[in-house]
């Protein structure tokens, strides 16, 4: 027999408990789903499939963090025989109803409808770490029958919790996540680099610059975006060991030491400031007299401006600069100065057309990894693979409505980025 102490609530036609189960209790009374939800055998695979890996990620989280916290799991009570003793509260007058005892017999079978992946965490991390037993937490208990009625209630608290939950906006991440060394670094930058201080940097929930901003560098999402892209070089560079996405995804999740943190903030000051010193637009904006309107000229309606004013154009040049840097092991000085005369008037070859539309005089917006290839082919023909080689002739035969790759390739050929040899 199991006391847990519970309030009651219901909305709509679901009664439910909200009580704390310690990791002990989730580890020994709750279940994965079978055949609560559907009879299917084919279902329930669908559905155990689903169960990815995220459960490894989550018990690395509770074993490795000690400031460890989720939000509530939603769990299906059914058999047994659950019973509800209601202690009534009277304080000064007020009545408290709906708080008291959920009495379980031991017979009862649980299984969560929200927060499998959590379920499993709590139990792989209990294995590895005993003393974590006693942690709770929150659960809502929620009534099930294993009925085709049932089954289908069951169901729907599924799919509406799954279908209507919102993931963490990017934005939010930046703002707030003190986990991510990007997001942390980043920050640190918007208030002390002068080149994204105050209004010089946008906050919006997309890459994208609204048109009539004239005193935005770039959009916070593709600062962001660039930084991640710095971070995977820099983090390269210093382990001697390329990570794969999913990695530096999972690497992100962790607040690293103090001295990396220091260390990728200089790695990004250092390039940065190589790009204030190669390309002068950058210190003519940070020392515009007329702050309002410092990127009116290089957001030019008339001429398109200039690409790195564009979100569109930056990220490209980053991950460029970036592939170089680690393919051809060439400092970015280097790299830099070797596009220091690259045209940088985006209505202007080779980037009419591929990044400016001469005839709406508005940015082409699908063409960021075209901008890329070009940037990398013209800089050193061999340095994209055989695979990039073909996007790029695709591409870019696209774009000017050539009808076959090797004319692409041919025009591509003709192009100059105005480097210096």
């Amino acid at each position: 027999m199991t006391n847990i102490p519970a309030i009651k609530g219901q909305i709509g036609n679901t009664i439910y408990y909200i009580a704390n189960l310690t990791f002990s209790q989730i580890a020994t009374m709750v279940s994965k789903v079978d055949d609560e939800l559907h009879t299917a055998n084919s279902i329930k695979e669908q559905i155990q499939r689903s169960l990815s890996d995220n459960y490894i990620k989550i018990k690395d989280y509770i074993i490795k963090r000690e400031d460890h916290f989720f939000d509530s799991l939603v769990l299906a009570v059914y058999d047994g025989d659950p019973q509800w003793r209601e202690i009534r509260y009277e304080i000064d007058g007020h009545s408290y109803p709906h708080i008291g005892l959920l009495e379980l017999n031991g017979q009862e079978k649980i299984f969560p409808v929200d927060g499998q992946h959590r379920v499993e965490g709590i139990k792989k991390a209990l294995e590895c770490k005993p003393e974590i037993a006693t942690e709770t937490i929150s659960v809502v208990l929620i009534g099930h029958k294993n009925t085709p009625e049932g089954r289908e209630h069951s169901r729907r608290i599924f799919s509406t919790l799954n279908r209507y939950v919102k993931p963490v906006r990017l934005g939010d991440i930046i703002a707030l996540d003190e986990d991510d060394a990007v997001a942390i670094v980043t920050r640190n930058m918007l208030e002390n680099y002068p080149l994204f201080t105050g209004s010089r940097i946008k906050a919006t929930n997309n890459k994208a610059i609204p048109a009539n901003d004239k005193m935005a560098f770039t959009s916070l999402m593709t600062l962001y975006a660039c930084h991640i892209t710095l971070f995977n070089t820099f983090i390269t560079i210093r382990d001697g060991k390329k990570y794969t996405q999913s990695q530096l995804n999972e690497y992100l999740k962790f607040r690293p030491s103090d001295d990396i943190l220091e260390a990728f903030e200089y790695f990004l000051v250092d390039f940065w400031d190589l790009m204030r010193s190669v390309f002068p637009e950058f210190n003519e904006f940070i020392n515009s007299t007329s702050p309002t309107t410092a990127a009116s000229e290089m957001r030019s309606s008339e001429s398109g401006g200039n690409i790195f004013f564009r979100p569109i154009g930056l990220q490209p040049f980053v991950e460029a600069v970036s592939k170089i840097r680690l393919e051809k092991a060439t400092e970015f000085s280097e790299i830099l100065h070797r596009f220091e005369h690259m045209e940088r008037i985006v209505s202007h070859s080779p980037w009419n057309k591929v990044l400016w539309n001469p005839m709406t005089h508005k940015m082409v917006m699908r063409n960021q990894a075209l901008v890329k290839y070009l940037l990398l082919y013209l800089y050193d023909n061999t340095i994209l693979s055989e695979v990039d080689m073909k996007k790029m002739k695709v591409k870019y035969a696209a774009v000017f409505d050539i009808n076959t790759e090797e004319e692409a390739m041919s025009q591509i050929n003709n192009l100059s980025l105005n480097v210096e040899n």
